[in-house]
């Protein structure tokens, strides 16, 4: 896994993740009808959501990292298509993630993204561009004036939804990798200087 490189690497939302990829599962991360269930602290649902709201009317995309169903930490990421109806994830800040989360033995598990217009459903793109199976797809739609957030798996053009459980009173790290978001901070430092 030390030995990475940017080749062996696919970006979320348009191929393959990565190849080394596993997941530990248990029977007390699934509902009472099997279903794997997204425990999100509710700091970070928060933020996920602010950031959808921040990037419209292009959809936004990042990262929840955790382990076994359990988030800990999201990552705010730049959509590299900058698109209304298409997303991926930016490849250099894919590769941030990975090295923040090695060393604390941490996974990718979940990918999210906004819905500018339309339901919290997979869309037929999203779907063809589906190919970690492994990974919880959250979609958060801002079609209406109060969002609404749903998780998904995607495997071989299957989808099947999976219960978001919002863990209140919870809080975890969030990092904010955009760069938009960055230059922006860099530029308002530089003209508070006298």
């Amino acid at each position: 896994m030390d030995n990475i490189r940017v080749r062996d690497i696919a970006t979320i939302g348009g191929g393959r993740l990565f190849s080394w990829f596993t997941r530990k599962r248990s029977s007390a991360d699934r509902d009472r009808n099997g279903q794997r269930r997204l425990y999100i602290p509710e700091d970070i649902y928060r933020r996920m959501i602010l950031h959808c709201r921040e990037e419209r009317p292009l959809e936004a995309c990042g990262l929840l990292v955790g382990e076994a169903g359990h988030v800990v930490a999201g990552y705010a990421t730049d959509n590299q298509h900058r698109s209304p109806v298409i997303y991926k994830v930016d490849d250099l800040q894919l590769l941030e993630v990975d090295r923040d989360i090695r060393s604390e033995r941490q996974e990718i598990i979940a990918i999210y993204h906004s819905h500018v217009v339309t339901d919290p459903v997979p869309s037929r793109t999203d779907i063809q561009q589906a190919t970690w199976p492994e990974a919880f797809y959250v979609i958060v739609s801002l079609k209406e004036r109060r969002p609404r957030v749903r998780a998904w798996r995607i495997v071989d053009g299957q989808v099947s939804e999976h219960p978001v459980v919002v863990q209140r009173h919870l809080t975890g790290q969030w990092k904010d990798l955009r760069k938009a978001v960055r230059q922006a901070a860099e530029s308002t430092a530089e003209s508070d200087i006298p």
